[in-house]
């Protein structure tokens, strides 16, 4: 069912990646002579100072530039009408010395460690020529060394110290995994959705880090969008690590599957079965698709049962999830993990939403117990028309939020939960067209039935608030600030897990 939406801003560009082959934008002097007021002058430099920090990832978007330097889309394309103007500016700076994520780099003293010759990005070693990329690494190195492997090649590249942080499961802590014990073993509130850290926060987790560990210069762990860890190095390296940190992302995601040490260092404290099957079947926090951000999140962590998302892009487009399995504990992790199983099934062999539902009600079903049901929503956005699709089982409605942020509940059909009544019912399927900058938002009852302070529940009316209080209309921004606010809402703990998805468009 078609529906119309305010229209993107006029004037908005279309978004091609960053790159840095571009004419240089004015000067600073320039800007003066422009008689700019100082707060756009500083406004100008959070973007370009926000933008450098996020270079990591070509695919970076406009509104996540803004989200990161902390002002509105309408001021960036007031200071930045275009992306070839916003990479310019930065290819100048750039020439002029100033890389914004970093310090200059400075001349070597007579008082640095020794380090090997020169030798182009990837190709360290002391008798010879070490490739460092994925592949070699993993077979030359046991999968519970990489970490520290991947210290070293970066502790001889640079020069300096360096130490590997990863983010701790809920997303609290980031937690040195390898390297010196000069530096701290853990460090406190990164900007994170679980183990994954939010892009667009760096830039003020940068500024904080500044003020703790002054002398260190981090670099990120770049893989498709995300960031996985942290290089930390005491002073400026002497060679860049973007190389080695992009290279040790890939081959810590690969080892994980092969050692134990990786997920130990996530855990600051023991899970129950039931959140390590959980925490095994989710995919990644933060993804980008054709034409959408997405993002996931998960609480309580540690304890988590029965709840589950997934998403995973296709040629038939993106696939998006939120389920809510009956009971706790590792009876509901085992039901959650079933149903979610015949999903992935359905859709491998080439299954369409209704048949997928179809194939979990049957699973669950099967397993023979009539207490037995699972809550779910399976939608489907296909970018090239702009389409969303889905099918409600009974669960909380999904929520849409326009761009000038006015959310309505998705309206449609709500069908049995998957295993209820005496026999698999009959399924429709709902559309919707998604324009840019409007965000799905996807939450289980453990979100909206949150017990808060003084009485009540969390309910439609706290999503409201907290989307509202997003810093940035981006899909990570948007589940950070929906976590927050389900936290902080008490200091009782959730009596039920909490599970969201958000889809945003590009």
């Amino acid at each position: 069912m078609p529906r119309r939406t305010e229209p993107p801003p006029p004037g908005v560009p279309s978004e091609p990646v960053l790159n840095d082959d571009v004419a240089p934008d004015r000067d600073e002097a320039g800007l003066e002579a422009a008689g700019l007021r100082s707060d756009a002058v500083a406004s100008r430099e959070r973007i370009l100072t926000a933008a450098a920090s996020l270079l990591g990832d070509r695919r970076t978007s406009m509104a996540q530039v803004a989200a990161a330097a902390g002002v509105g889309r309408s001021t960036l394309y007031r200071h930045f009408p275009t992306r070839e103007a916003l990479t310019a500016a930065l290819a100048q700076r750039q020439l002029q010395g100033d890389s914004y994520a970093r310090p200059p780099t400075r001349p070597a003293a007579a008082t640095d460690v020794a380090t090997l010759p020169y030798q182009p990005p990837g190709r360290l070693g002391r008798a010879e020529p070490l490739p460092l990329e994925v592949t070699h690494i993993l077979d030359e190195v046991p999968p519970h060394l990489i970490a520290d492997q991947l210290v070293a090649e970066a502790r001889r590249a640079a020069g300096v110290a360096v130490a590997l942080y990863v983010v701790d499961i809920d997303g609290s802590e980031l937690v040195r995994l390898a390297g010196s014990e000069d530096f701290p073993q853990r460090l406190q509130a990164p900007p994170a959705l679980g183990p994954e850290i939010v892009p667009e926060g760096l830039p003020g987790f940068y500024e904080r880090l500044r003020e703790e560990l002054p002398r260190c210069v981090a670099e990120p762990l770049w893989l498709r969008g995300r960031v996985l860890g942290l290089l930390l190095c005491v002073g400026q390296p002497l060679t860049s690590l973007a190389d080695i940190a992009k290279q040790g992302a890939a081959a810590l995601e690969l080892a994980n599957d092969y050692t134990d040490l990786i997920e130990s260092a996530r855990r600051r404290k023991p899970t129950t079965a039931a959140a390590e099957v959980q925490h095994h079947l989710l995919p990644p926090r933060i993804a980008r698709v054709t034409g959408a951000q997405l993002a996931g999140g998960l609480l309580p962590t540690y304890e988590v049962g029965g709840d589950w998302f997934d998403f995973v892009e296709n040629r038939d487009g993106t696939w998006l999830a939120i389920a809510d399995a009956a009971g706790h504990g590792p009876t509901a992790a085992g039901l959650g993990a079933a149903a979610l199983g015949a999903l992935r099934a359905a859709r491998r062999s080439g299954q369409d939403l209704v048949q997928a539902v179809v194939s979990m009600d049957e699973v669950v079903r099967a397993l023979g117990n009539r207490d037995f049901s699972v809550t779910a929503i399976l939608a489907r956005w296909h970018a090239p028309t702009a389409t969303l699709a889905w099918i409600n089982c009974g669960h909380p409605a999904g929520q849409l939020v326009d761009p000038d942020g006015t959310i309505t509940a998705l309206d449609g059909p709500v069908h049995p939960p998957l295993g209820s009544g005496e026999r698999t019912p009959s399924y429709a399927t709902s559309q919707v067209r998604l324009d840019p900058g409007e965000r799905l938002v996807l939450v289980t009852d453990g979100i909206t039935e949150r017990r808060v302070e003084g009485g009540g529940t969390f309910g439609v009316d706290g999503l409201r608030h907290a989307i509202r209080a997003a810093g940035a209309p981006t899909a990570a921004a948007t589940a950070m600030a929906i976590q927050r606010a389900v936290t902080e809402s008490w200091t009782e703990p959730l009596q039920d897990d909490a599970t969201l998805v958000v889809l945003a468009v590009d």
